[in-house]
């Protein structure tokens, strides 16, 4: 579990606030260093403390692998400060080649008409490093190009490469929980003076292959390329962006520290953030990256710099859409900024992006994409070059389709609370101006039909949520808790869960999800969801278009409605989600509430704002202001809606001046007013600065305070990062349960 015991720690000369995270734990099968089992035992040991965060510069988006090149000599330096910057905070610092290499062949047989060759490397000091090496050279005259792995032959992985003519080596430096055991380990007592963390080790040993395979008449040189899966997928990134003697890299579905940046790795994107991975494998990397936990923004670098070191060699990235790891959305943004490293180089068509349906695992059909990559690489066959997109939303590309242009300059600049107020609340002529301004951002919708609603449990539903609903493990099950599919909006399905011995009309939540691109509702809001259905409420849950079950199909949603919005079709759906529960005998439909995390809480703020039956709201990140928005502040603002996600389009002419916004929260607070509003704003959310989210609620309850329900509008402010964390989700249920605040 999570904590919210908070400590002070000394960065530099200055004082910073910093959450206490999970604890981590030792991991079974590898180590730290020598002397540490944990990071906590790192910490204590060493007395290294976080970087002075307000020291170092905030970069909301990705860094810019070009920044400050102009020529090829300049990239040169580039790629070193790159090194030196990812073998600091991310991996350590490996050791340098070792001058006195020397392989032991230890035996070679004939298998299937296939040479396999047995290798033991030694090196190091005192000549004790120790590396074994698997070779599976095909029939027929060489030299042949190299599959370089560390999978052993006891997982699908290097067959499909020795049919095709490659030279298989499987250099044996991995988890051991693969079945086998890993030789780098080792490694940590023979350079005691270097700090290479698991993943650079396993990359350092793929190296000592390569100084070997170098030697070997049978092998093509120039064509040696490297896989991995997973957490191997990781390690063949590093060691193809270190070793240019690497001609072409698969990155396979290594997800976090692979092809999905830092910067989307954040709890909002309901994948696996830095607290997890460092928690659960605190040996994987540096120890100095857990500092960067909810402050991703803060890091010098990310996985775009790394990717953009293997330039212009190949690299193929490869992951599942559909994998609960996974962020399609978060490799899309890492390719097109690796595009332009790879354009500058003169050599676009070495980068691939494949992003394909299915879970983790990967199949010996997956091993035959990767080597028509590196064939093409290699130029041994002209396959199809592969570019994937799932998303593939671009501001410019909806002007296009769009045909809009706006001038803000039309628009009078605004100041937070610029609306006026009665005993009544707003008074009416500004109610209906911001009505209108909420319709403006959220675009022009369609006239559509109403899905008939159910009246009864029992009905049955003749809707589908498709086949990814399967790997999602849905519907949810728990003790005591019922489950509904639910028909509603265009023809979508949820889930309505609830209490499987309730008697008489139970309140009903609707669970508005974040960020999470590749599950939707049901990966991190599970033990919400259960609590509340523990304490008698009914929860509906749906994915948003784009999200979880829907990944696919946000992609040409402006092709088909140019002049709409993301947002609008987002909340048009949570509106039929009003309409389907408000429907249902056995829902209280005085009792509707909504709650929503990141994402959600501003869906949630937008539906409330034009729904009066919404009769209570709950946002944790939710609320966002943007007007305020400037680059000093190092948040993503209001590019995050116009730009990466295309949640608001219209936004995108408004970010040079941001005052002259027409709409923000402010205004669609004062909207909900006076009905319950619960707001919790982590004072660290690097999305969202503390006191702007103060101002703008202030400024809202003047609505509340006028109507005499000033404490209506709760705004909690936990010292935390953007997170859900079990504390959190417990406030939200009891403030629910409790019915929502009254």
């Amino acid at each position: 579990m999570r904590y919210t015991v908070f400590i002070l720690l000394l960065a530099g000369s200055a004082v910073a606030q910093q959450p206490q995270l999970t604890p981590s734990h030792p991991y079974r099968y590898g180590r730290i260093n020598p002397v540490d089992r944990t990071w906590e035992d790192w910490q204590r040991r060493t007395g290294e403390q976080p970087p002075d965060f307000a020291s170092l510069p905030s970069m909301a988006e990705l860094p810019d692998p070009l920044g400050g090149v102009k020529t090829a000599a300049d990239w040169r330096r580039k790629r070193e400060w790159i090194r030196e910057q990812y073998e600091h905070w991310v991996f350590g610092k490996m050791p340098p080649a070792p001058a006195n290499l020397r392989a032991v062949v230890a035996g070679t047989r004939a298998e299937g008409g296939v040479t396999v060759r047995e290798v033991r490397l030694e090196f190091g000091p005192g000549g004790r490093g120790r590396l074994r090496l698997d070779l599976l050279i095909p029939p027929g005259p060489g030299p042949f190009p190299v599959f370089l792995t560390n999978h052993a032959r006891n997982r699908p992985w290097i067959y499909p490469a020795v049919r095709r003519g490659y030279i298989a080596c499987v250099y044996h430096a991995a988890d051991p929980s693969y079945g086998d055991s890993d030789d780098s380990d080792a490694f940590l007592e023979l350079y005691p003076e270097y700090d290479f963390s698991c993943l650079a080790r396993w990359a350092w040993a793929s190296m000592r292959a390569v100084d070997y395979l170098a030697t070997l008449p049978e092998v093509d040189r120039a064509k040696i390329g490297i896989a991995g899966h997973s957490r191997a997928g990781k390690a063949a990134l590093l060691s193809a962006a270190f070793d240019e003697r690497i001609g072409a890299v698969v990155a396979s579905s290594g997800n976090t520290g692979e092809c999905d940046p830092w910067r989307y790795t954040s709890d909002p994107f309901g994948n696996e953030t830095i607290e997890q991975i460092t928690t659960n494998f605190p040996h994987w990397f540096h120890p100095r990256l857990r500092f960067f936990a909810g402050r991703e923004q803060k890091l010098p670098v990310d996985q775009n710099l790394l990717m953009s070191m293997v330039a212009p060699r190949g690299l193929l990235m490869y992951s599942s859409y559909s994998e609960q790891q996974g962020n399609s959305f978060g490799m899309e943004q890492a390719y097109r900024s690796t595009r332009t490293v790879y354009r500058f180089l003169g050599k676009p068509d070495n980068l691939w992006l494949h992003l394909r349906a299915g879970e983790h695992p990967t199949t010996a059909g997956d091993v035959e994409n990767f080597l028509d990559f590196l064939d093409a690489v290699f130029g041994r066959h002209a396959w199809p070059r592969q570019e994937t997109w799932i998303h593939g939303y671009t501001f410019d590309d909806w002007k296009r389709l769009s045909g809009e242009s706006i001038d803000p300059s039309w628009f009078p600049e605004r100041e937070t609370g610029g609306f006026s107020v009665n005993p009544n609340g707003l008074i009416d002529n500004h109610r209906a101006d911001i009505l209108k301004r909420i319709q403006w951002a959220l675009g022009e919708e369609p006239g559509g039909a109403q899905f008939p609603p159910q009246r009864r449990l029992a009905e049955p539903n003749l809707s589908s949520d498709g086949w990814i609903s399967g790997l999602l493990g849905r519907p949810l099950k728990a003790s005591g808790m019922a489950h509904k599919p639910l028909p509603f909006g265009d023809g979508l399905q949820g889930d309505l869960y609830y209490p499987g011995n309730a008697t008489g009309k139970l309140p009903v939540v609707i669970w508005l999800h974040g960020l999470s691109y590749p599950t939707g509702y049901s990966r991190i809001a599970r033990p919400l969801i259960e609590a509340l259905v523990e304490r008698g409420l009914a929860v509906f849950a749906f994915d948003q278009i784009g999200f979880g079950t829907r990944v696919l199909d946000a992609r040409s949603f402006y092709e088909r409605y140019p002049r709409w919005s993301l947002m609008g079709k987002m909340v048009a759906d949570t509106r039929a989600a009003v309409d389907a529960v408000a429907a249902l005998e056995n829902l209280d439909s005085g009792r509707i509430y909504l709650a929503g995390y990141d994402l959600g809480g501003k869906i949630g703020l937008f539906t409330a704002a034009l729904d009066d039956r919404v009769r209570a709201l709950a946002m944790v990140c939710g609320v966002r202001p943007l007007r305020t928005d400037a680059p000093d502040k190092g948040t993503e603002g209001i590019r995050q809606y116009s730009h990466l996600h295309g949640l608001l389009p219209r936004y995108g002419f408004f970010t040079a001046q941001p005052s002259r916004l027409p709409l923000d929260d402010d205004d669609l607070l004062a909207m909900v007013a006076p009905r319950p509003v619960l707001a919790i704003a982590p004072t660290l959310d690097r999305y969202a600065p503390a006191d702007d989210v103060r101002r703008t609620v202030e400024a809202a309850r003047r609505v509340w305070s006028a109507t005499g329900h000033d404490a209506g509008l709760r705004l909690e402010t936990p010292v935390d990062f953007n997170r859900l964390t079990p504390e959190t989700m417990a406030r939200v249920t009891e403030w629910l349960a409790g019915g929502a605040g009254r």
